[in-house]
């Protein structure tokens, strides 16, 4: 098997302490580059309303990754569906991507809101969510995942 190794360009301040399934939408976070990241390596993102941030889950225990089917929350009203069917933390990589709104950037930490990975998560990256980057075409999803959805973010304030 390929392995991949990488970087952490930085961490997640959070309120949040651990991870919990829902209610991200009012959570103000911040995300602290390392030292060794120039703060023009921000520069022009400040144009940018929304970011979508990959990070590495790294407090699941290894014994809690799945590779194959289970219900999505352990609820077995849903289908058993592969691992790759879900946004599931236990995942074989336990790799993150969230969308987020940009509030501010000061130096070397940017604020956000509605970022669902808890205090002390490792960022990979960061990027400008840009519309041209949304899906093409109708998005389709079977009717459990909106169910599964349906209080993750819906204390956000647009």
């Amino acid at each position: 098997m390929n392995k991949y190794q990488g970087t952490y360009i930085g961490y997640v301040s959070s309120p949040r302490k651990e991870m919990s399934d829902d209610h991200w939408g009012k959570v103000i976070s911040k995300i602290v580059l390392n030292s060794n990241l120039p703060e023009e390596s921000l520069k022009g993102l400040e144009a940018f309303s929304h970011l979508e941030i990959i990070f590495h889950m790294d407090q699941v225990k290894a014994e809690k990754i799945v590779t194959g089917v289970r219900h999505p929350r352990g609820n077995e009203e849903w289908p058993a569906v592969g691992v790759f069917a879900q946004r599931a933390k236990a995942r074989p990589n336990a790799l993150g991507v969230s969308r987020c709104r940009l509030l501010d950037i000061k130096g070397r930490e940017l604020t956000v809101q509605a970022l669902d990975a808890i205090d002390g998560t490792p960022v990979l990256d960061i990027k400008p969510y840009m519309n041209e980057f949304a899906p093409i075409g109708e998005v389709t999803q079977p009717t459990w995942s909106s169910e599964l959805m349906r209080e993750y973010y819906n204390d956000i304030e647009e």
